[in-house]
This record gives C-alpha cells, structure tokens and sequence, in this order.
C-alpha cells in the first residue's frame, strides 16, 4: 500500500472520520487474519496428521477437512484487501480534494 501523507486540519471531519474508521478496520482486519492464519494453520496440521494416522479414510475424507479448515484465513485475507482497497481510494480523493482547494 503506497503511503499518502496528509495534515488532518487540511480535511473537513465529513472526510476525516471514513478514512480514520477504514484504518482501524485495516489494522483489525490484519489482526485477525494473522490470528486465524496461525489457529486454523494449526489446526489443518492436526487435521491433516490425525486423518494420515487414522486408517480407512479415503483421499477426499483427508482433504476436505484441511481446506476447511483454511477457508477462514483466506475469506480475512479477502475482507483485509477489500478494506485496503476501500482506504486506498478515500485516501486518494481526499488528495485530490486537497489539491483541488490548493489550485
């Protein structure tokens, strides 16, 4: 993500309080994917480990549940690039805004 450096005074609070809300939601978002990522990680590992130990089951009873299991890192790794293209362009209207009133 490029860095856009602005002075809060520069903006009206109608503009300021989306961009502010988008970065907390970004920095929470990245939270809870590294969380998921290192749980869910896990637990595919166990998964996967327990169904290679356990005989009898077939090839598709030894993937379904590992891919399973990562589905929630990949849908916060979603929503975390949703939000960051969200900010990145409220950031980048906000620019233009600023130039715009400068010109």
């Amino acid at each position: 993500m490029e860095t856009i450096t602005f002075h809060a005074a520069s903006l009206p609070g109608e503009d300021l309080a989306p961009i502010l809300a988008d970065y907390l939601a970004l920095e929470e978002a990245r939270v809870f994917r590294r969380l998921f990522v290192a749980r869910f990680g896990l637990l595919a590992l166990a998964v996967f480990v327990a169904a290679r130990i356990i005989p009898g089951f077939s090839a598709y009873a030894h993937w379904v549940p590992v891919a399973l299991c990562l589905v929630p890192p990949v849908w916060a790794w979603a929503a975390e690039i949703r939000i960051e293209l969200r900010l990145s362009a409220r950031l980048a209207e906000a620019e233009r805004k600023k130039v715009i009133k400068s010109s």
